[in-house]
C-alpha cells in the first residue's frame, strides 16, 4: 500500500511546529527559507531576514541594530567573523542566547545549499552541560494540536498536555477554548470571560499569532495554520520566560523613563543653567534658567556647544573639555572654568561653567555643565579694578596707573611728563563750594583730554593737581602740548552759573634726557612746575638742572625759618597812618622783618608766602600780635596799632584766642588794636563773618586791607561789619584818573554810609594827597608820612611835616 504524499501545506505546517529552528541557504549563502521556531528563538531576526538575501548583508542589518556607537566601528570584523563561522562550521557547538543554552549545527543539501539547525539544549544559561535538574532536562515543551473544521481537537502531542496540565489522550474532542477554561479550573481558578471571548476572538483569525495567559504566571503563544475544508493544525510554545524577561525589560524601561523624567525635572527646574552634551558635542538638554539668561533667542538644543561660547573663548571651553576627559577617569571632581557667551541681543555674559561627565546609558560619554552667570560679579570686579586705578571724579587715570603707565613707557623709551597745577581754582572752591569745584575740575579733564591725542596720558593726581604723559619725547611736541593746554583753559568756565577764569601752570620734562627713573623724572617735573607758578603763572617752562639749585635754596630757606623763630631773628617795623586833612598821627601799621644771620634783612614777600605753605605763620603770626601790643602800650601818643593777618594764618591757629593772650598780657586796651584782613579771607564768608564778630565782641577794630585788587566786591562792604577800608595803592597812584577817582569817591560814600573809616594807600606826593582829600578819604599812609622803620627810629617825627 503506496504512503500517502503529504500536501505542501501541511508539511509547511508540521516544519513550523518543529521545536527546531532552521534556515535553508543556496549554494551562495542566500537565505531561502526558515521556519517559526527559528523566529521564535531569534525574534530580533523578525522582519530582517529577507528571502535571496546574501548572509552578510542579514547579518550587517543585524549588527547595526544590535551594536552601540562606540562598537560600530568593528561592524565589518563582526560581520567577517560570522561568515566565517558560517561557512567553516562542521560540527555541532553550543551557545547561550537571551538566557537560554542553544546547540546550532550545519547540514549541506546536495543540489540546493546549506541548512543551518538551532535547537534548545537541557540546560540554562550558566549552568554545566548534563548537570541540570530534571525540570531543566526536560526543557520548555513546544505543543501541537490538529483540530477539524469545528475546532475540536483531533490529535495533540504529549508537548501540547504538558502545556495545558492534560493528561495523554483527553485533549482530543476539546476545543482549545475549554483546553484552557480546563487549565485554569485545575488551578482553582475561573478562566476570566474577557480572556474566553478573546480567545474566541482570537481563533477568527487565522494565521494570526496570540496570546493565552495560564495559572501561575504562565503564557502560551499559539500560531494556527488553516488547511483546506478549515481543519487547523495549531502551534503553542511556552513563551513564560520571554514574557517575564518582557515584564523586566518594560518595568526596566519605565525605571529608566521615570529616571530619565526626574533628572530632566531637575535639570529643568534648577536655579542655574544647567547643559547635557551629548558625545558628538551637540546640547541634548538646555533648562529654562539656561534659556532665561541668554534671552529670548532660537532654541539651544542640538546646537554645537562650541557654538554657544565667544570665538575669543573658544580654547578656553576646549581646555575645560579636555581636563573633564582626564578627570573621568581619576574623578577628581568637575572641571571649571569662566568665559562668555553671547546672549541673544549681542551682549556677552560671562559664565562660571563647571563640568562633570555623565554615565548613563545609552551614551556613557554625556556631559553635565552648570552654568553660573556672573556678568554682575565680573562686571563689579572691573569697576574695582577700574576705581583702583582712576580718580572717582574725573575716571582719569590716578597716580598708581600714571605711575605704571610711565614705567612701561621708560621700558620702552622716550617720553614727556607735563606737571599742572590750575591757577585760582581755590577760589572756585572756596566761593562756590566743593561741589562747583568739583564740577569744575570734570569740565578741566574734558578740555585736557580734547587738547591732547588718545594714545596720551591724562591723570589726575589730586586736588587740582594732573599730569600729562607723551610718548613723544621730543621737546617741541612737549611744548606744543603744554601751549594747547594752556590755552584751552583760557575760555571761561562756567560754574553754578557764574563765569570763571582759572589758568594752569606747567612744568615739562623729558626722559630719558632729564632722568631715567620715574621718581627722578616727576620730582623734576614738580620743580618746574614751580618755577612756571614763580614766572606768573598760566605758562609753562621746561625743566633746567638750574632749578634744582632753586629747589635747594627754597629748602635751605624754610630750615633757616624755623631756626629763626627759635634763635629770635624777626622783628617788627611801623609805618605811619595820619589823618589826611591835619597828618595827625592816629596809627602805626606792624610790618614784620627778617634779619638773617648771612642773609640780612629779607623783605616778607620772601618768607611770608614760604611760611604760609609750611604752616609756621601760626606761630610767626602770634609773635607779631604779641610784640606789637605789648610795643603800642608803651606808646605815649596812644596811637593805635595795625596787625595784618592771612587767610592761612587764621585756618592753622586760633587766631581770637591769640588776640585775647596778646591784649591780657600787654595790658593794651582792645580799641587801641586794629586786625587788618585781605579779601581772600571774604571768599568764605561764614568763616570770615565769625571772625569779624569775635573781634568786635572783644572791643577789638577790624581793616579790610588792599581794597580793590584781588577779588573785590563792593558787596563785601555791606556784608561784613568793617571799622575801617584801606584803598589799595594802585587805585592811589592812578587816583589823577576821573574813573579811578569816581570809584575812590564811591567806596567812601558807602563806608560812609556803613560808619566806617577810610584809608588811602601809597601815598607819596602832596597831589595824591590832595586827591585823596577831595575824594573824601579820611586817613592816609605812605612814604609821604614815612617808611617803615623799627620802634624808634623816626617815630618821634612830626609826620605833619612829612617827614
Amino acid at each position: 500500500m503506496l504512503k500517502p504524499k503529504p500536501s505542501l501545506g501541511l508539511l509547511g505546517d508540521l516544519l513550523d511546529g518543529l521545536d527546531i529552528g532552521l534556515c535553508v541557504f543556496d549554494a551562495e549563502d542566500r537565505a531561502l527559507a526558515w521556519n517559526q521556531t527559528f523566529l521564535y528563538l531569534f525574534p530580533e531576526h523578525d522582519g530582517f531576514v529577507h528571502v535571496g538575501e546574501h548572509y552578510r548583508e542579514n547579518l550587517l542589518r543585524f549588527y547595526r541594530t544590535r551594536l552601540n556607537s562606540d562598537e560600530l566601528r568593528y561592524i565589518e570584523e563582526y560581520v567577517a567573523s560570522g561568515i566565517a563561522r558560517h561557512q567553516a562550521q562542521t560540527r555541532p557547538f553550543e551557545f547561550e542566547h537571551r538566557g537560554t543554552w542553544l546547540q546550532v549545527s550545519a547540514q549541506t543539501i546536495p543540489g540546493l545549499g546549506r541548512m543551518r539547525l538551532w535547537r534548545q539544549i537541557t540546560r540554562e544559561a550558566g549552568s554545566s552541560p548534563g548537570r541540570g535538574t530534571a525540570e531543566t532536562r526536560t526543557g520548555a515543551p513546544d505543543g501541537i494540536a490538529a483540530a477539524n473544521a469545528d475546532g475540536r481537537i483531533v490529535s495533540a502531542n504529549w508537548q501540547f498536555g504538558q502545556l495545558y496540565g492534560l493528561p495523554p489522550g483527553e485533549a482530543a474532542g476539546l476545543t482549545l477554548e475549554a483546553v484552557v477554561a480546563r487549565a485554569w479550573q485545575d488551578a482553582d481558578d475561573a478562566a476570566p470571560d474577557q480572556l474566553l471571548a478573546q480567545l474566541r476572538e482570537a481563533q477568527l483569525f487565522t494565521g494570526a499569532p496570540f496570546e493565552v495567559p495560564l495559572p501561575g504566571e504562565r503564557w502560551i503563544r499559539v500560531i494556527e495554520r488553516v488547511r483546506e475544508g478549515g481543519a487547523r493544525t495549531g502551534f503553542h510554545f511556552d513563551i513564560s520566560a520571554l514574557k517575564r524577561e518582557q515584564a523586566a525589560l518594560r518595568a526596566e524601561g519605565a525605571e529608566a523613563r521615570r529616571s530619565a523624567s526626574l533628572f530632566r525635572g531637575i535639570i529643568e527646574h534648577a536655579p542655574a543653567g544647567m547643559l547635557v552634551v551629548g558625545a558628538e558635542g551637540r546640547l541634548v538638554e538646555a533648562n529654562r534658567a539656561f534659556r532665561s539668561a541668554l534671552g529670548d533667542g532660537a532654541d539651544p538644543v542640538g546646537r554645537p556647544l562650541a557654538a554657544l561660547v565667544l570665538p575669543e573663548d573658544a580654547g578656553v571651553l576646549a581646555e575645560m573639555l579636555a581636563q573633564v576627559s582626564a578627570l573621568a577617569a581619576g574623578d577628581r571632581g568637575p572641571a571649571v572654568r569662566e568665559m562668555r557667551l553671547p546672549r541673544a541681543d549681542g551682549s556677552p555674559m560671562w559664565a562660571r561653567v563647571s563640568a562633570v561627565r555623565l554615565h548613563l546609558p545609552p551614551d556613557p560619554v554625556s556631559t553635565l555643565l552648570q552654568v553660573e552667570d556672573i556678568t554682575a560679579r565680573r562686571e563689579a570686579e572691573r569697576q574695582i579694578a577700574h576705581m583702583a586705578r582712576h580718580d572717582a571724579l574725573t575716571d582719569l587715570p590716578n597716580r598708581t596707573l600714571f605711575r605704571d603707565r610711565l614705567d612701561a613707557l621708560l621700558r620702552q623709551g622716550a617720553g614727556a611728563i607735563l606737571w599742572l597745577d590750575l591757577d585760582r581754582f581755590k577760589v572756585v572752591n572756596d566761593t562756590l563750594g566743593h561741589a562747583a569745584g568739583d564740577t569744575l575740575l570734570c569740565e578741566v579733564a574734558r578740555r585736557m583730554r580734547a587738547a591732547l591725542g588718545p594714545r596720551d596720558t591724562v591723570a589726575r593726581l589730586g586736588g587740582d593737581e594732573f599730569a600729562v604723559l607723551l610718548e613723544d619725547g621730543d621737546p617741541l611736541a612737549a611744548s606744543q602740548a603744554a601751549a594747547r593746554l594752556i590755552e584751552a583753559m583760557q575760555e571761561p568756565f562756567t560754574v553754578a552759573g557764574r563765569s570763571m577764569h582759572v589758568g594752569v601752570s606747567i612744568g615739562v620734562v623729558l626722559a630719558p634726557c632729564h632722568g631715567a627713573d620715574a621718581d627722578t623724572l616727576m620730582a623734576r617735573a614738580d620743580r618746574a612746575l614751580y618755577s612756571a607758578k614763580a614766572a606768573g603763572r598760566s605758562t609753562f617752562r621746561l625743566y633746567d638742572p638750574d632749578m634744582d639749585a632753586a629747589l635747594a635754596e627754597q629748602h635751605g630757606l624754610e630750615l633757616d625759618l624755623r631756626l629763626g623763630l627759635e634763635r629770635g631773628e624777626f622783628e617788627l617795623h611801623y609805618q605811619s597812618i595820619v589823618t589826611a586833612a591835619e597828618r595827625r598821627l592816629v596809627c602805626r601799621e606792624a610790618l614784620v622783618r627778617w634779619r638773617h644771620p648771612t642773609r640780612g634783612l629779607v623783605p616778607p614777600a620772601a618768607f611770608i608766602p614760604l611760611a604760609e605753605a609750611t604752616g609756621l605763620i601760626g606761630r610767626l603770626g602770634t609773635w607779631i600780635l604779641r610784640r606789637a601790643c605789648r610795643d603800642a602800650a608803651a606808646w605815649t601818643d596812644g596811637a593805635r596799632v595795625a596787625v595784618n593777618v592771612s587767610a592761612a594764618q587764621v585756618r592753622h591757629g586760633a587766631l581770637v584766642a591769640a588776640v585775647q593772650s596778646s591784649l591780657r598780657e600787654s595790658g593794651l586796651s582792645a580799641d587801641r588794636l586794629e586786625i587788618e584782613i585781605t579779601e581772600s579771607l571774604l571768599i568764605d564768608g561764614g568763616e570770615a563773618a565769625d571772625l569779624l564778630l569775635a573781634l568786635r565782641r572783644l572791643g577789638v577794630r577790624s581793616a579790610l586791607d588792599d581794597f580793590g585788587t584781588g577779588y573785590s566786591s563792593l558787596s563785601y562792604l555791606r556784608r561784613f561789619p568793617f571799622d575801617k577800608i584801606k584803598i589799595d595803592r594802585s587805585f592811589i597812584a592812578d587816583i589823577a584818573d576821573p574813573d579811578t577817582a569816581s570809584i575812590v569817591r564811591a567806596v567812601v560814600g558807602i563806608a560812609a554810609q556803613l560808619g566806617a573809616t577810610v584809608t588811602a594807600e601809597g601815598v607819596e606826593t602832596e597831589a595824591q594827597l590832595a586827591a585823596v582829600q577831595q575824594a573824601g578819604c579820611t586817613e592816609a599812609q605812605g612814604y609821604l608820612f614815612g617808611r617803615p622803620v623799627p620802634l624808634g627810629e623816626g617815630h618821634g617825627e612830626d609826620v605833619r611835616a612829612g617827614g
